[in-house]
């Protein structure tokens, strides 16, 4: 049996933020852990996501969700395409496993960047000025 590494985190920047919808792009960063190693190594991947390339990777997530769900699966393994710059075929190719809970947290996460990339930066800006007033000890309601 092959052991892969585990995705150990996940973090993201949004790009281009006040540029239209279409523009912008989510900076990926995930921090996977190779157990096979002695000490365990640790290694990143960095790559960009739009909206367009954001949508399939979605459906394959949840696709892959479900598959989670019955009881004989524990884990998957996500297989990343990224087209690369730094090498001469122009692709990469990184593959990792995922349980049932950090592939549930991982669609969360890209729900989220999906949101962030298609809202107008103005309906982002309201959300964040509307914060809860503090009330006043002794003050009226």
């Amino acid at each position: 049996m092959v052991i892969l590494p585990c995705l150990k985190s996940m973090t993201w920047v949004m790009e281009n933020k006040n540029l239209p919808p279409a523009n912008r792009v989510a900076v990926i960063n995930l921090k996977l852990q190779d157990y096979k190693r002695t000490p365990a190594n640790e290694s990143e991947v960095k790559f960009q996501l739009s909206t367009v390339t954001l949508e399939p990777m979605l459906r394959s997530m949840a696709y892959i969700n479900e598959q989670l769900s019955a009881p004989a699966n524990k884990v998957a393994v996500i297989n990343l395409k990224l087209q690369d710059t730094d090498t001469s075929s122009g692709e990469s190719e990184v593959k990792f496993q995922v349980s049932r809970d950090t592939l549930g947290a991982m669609l969360r996460s890209m729900a989220y960047i999906r949101e962030q990339l298609s809202n107008s930066v103005e309906l982002s800006s309201e959300i964040l000025s509307k914060r809860p007033r503090k009330k006043r000890n002794g003050s009226h309601p």
